[in-house]
């Protein structure tokens, strides 16, 4: 992939420690981090903040809405450059964190804010099958967190740094959990909050400074986005029909691997969008749809037991398998081959049996869009084996 980045030296020589802690900022592009910047750049000296001793530090995810960035290029990034705010934009190498991080931009004259990395969370989702879902934010630390948390210890080293991060008085909750992490030379900081400043408030300053009302920051397939923002996210849906139709393609396989798999927990975005009347998105989805490769996938799953009791369900287990690739019409009718789909579209070899303890195992085949990787843990087959009783090269080839 060719990209103007380069790849952080990890190992560089970390600057000798000052006697005025670092002024760090982790700006996410929404409204809180970005009310705090206008806020602070436009009077830094009534705010007791010397720009020239900032950095402001960006964690590219590369699934953002668009208007969030170009509203950030035009209005946040010039108060930037004005000010000389070293502005450091960066990413995750790679899946795994041996591949460590890319700096992509690193300046105190920023115009443009990137939109992608090497690698970015729509990548891993489209990967694995999956969708981020609502019971952890492990996407969130590993595409945000950890990159910043891994260039601050190679480029901070042992210095002292106010850690900023734009928690308003709504999450004074979030804002006394992070004071947990402060060490010897992270000071965590809640300028918001001591300030009184509401989100509500944060809009204001952002609508009294450019005139434009700012929207959230977050992916736009983000399963937090069908609470209480819902309204808002179909909005900017029926806005943003192409963004739409790109959370749906990244919805369907996770679905059809596991029809719990809603983005929105009990809902998908799917359904959401049909019940919105947003035939835009849904016929672009659709029409994208067809036009992917499909495969159709083999895929199996261990239910072990909870620990000290056989009766509930503990953790899981997924093997998946690509056996066929092709069109969507071949593969459904690859798959149809197989025997009658039910109405989630699988075929099922094995379904969970009735029986009142745990482990169990189940089996189906299905057709959806092609480009999953095949993934099995290194024991699987052995499990499987043991607890169903036949082995991975049963079924259809």
């Amino acid at each position: 992939m060719s990209m103007d980045a380069v790849t952080m030296d990890l190992f560089s020589t970390a600057p000798a420690p000052a006697a005025e802690p670092v002024h760090l900022v982790s700006w996410g592009l929404g409204v809180e981090s970005s009310g705090y910047l206008v806020e602070v750049l436009s009077d830094p000296d009534r705010h007791g903040v010397d720009p020239a001793n900032m950095i402001v530090l960006h964690a590219v995810v590369g699934s953002e809405w668009t208007q969030t960035y170009t509203d950030a290029e035009q209005f946040l990034l010039p108060l930037l450059a004005d000010r000389r705010v070293r502005t450091v934009q960066l990413a995750r190498g790679g899946p795994r964190d041996s591949d460590g991080i890319v700096v992509l931009d690193d300046t105190t004259r920023p115009h443009r804010v990137h939109r992608r990395g090497p690698w970015t969370l729509a990548e891993e989702s489209r990967l694995s099958g999956t969708v981020p879902q609502l019971s952890h934010r492990r996407c969130s630390l590993k595409f945000k967190g950890w990159p910043l948390d891994t260039w601050i210890a190679a480029n901070l080293g042992g210095r002292k740094y106010d850690h900023v991060i734009g928690y308003s008085v709504e999450e004074t909750a979030r804002a006394k959990r992070d004071l947990v992490y402060a060490t010897a030379t992270r000071t965590p900081v809640h300028p918001l909050i001591s300030w009184g400043w509401t989100r509500e408030a944060c809009l204001s300053r952002l609508l009294a400074e450019f005139g434009v009302i700012w929207k959230k920051s977050a992916c736009f397939f983000c399963p937090y986005s069908g609470g209480r923002s819902l309204e808002n996210t179909l909005t900017r849906m029926r806005e943003n029909p192409d963004e739409a139709a790109t959370a749906l393609l990244l919805e369907e396989p996770a679905v059809k691997l596991n029809p719990k798999s809603k983005l929105y927990g009990t809902h998908s975005l799917l359904e959401r969008l049909v019940e919105d009347g947003n035939h835009i998105a849904v016929d672009l989805f659709l029409g994208r749809l067809e036009q992917q490769p499909w495969s159709v996938y083999d895929v199996r799953r261990i239910h072990f037991a909870a620990k000290n009791d056989r009766a509930r369900k503990g953790t899981s287990w997924r093997s998946v398998r690509p056996l066929f690739t092709g069109s969507a019409a071949e593969a459904r009718a690859w798959l149809t081959q197989a025997g009658p789909p039910d109405r989630d579209d699988r075929v099922w070899m094995r379904r969970q049996d009735d029986a009142a303890f745990y482990p169990r195992g189940e089996h189906f085949l299905v057709a959806t869009t092609a480009g999953i990787a095949e993934k099995r843990r290194a024991s699987f087959a052995e499990q499987w084996a043991r607890i169903v009783g036949d082995t991975l090269t049963n079924g259809p080839q």
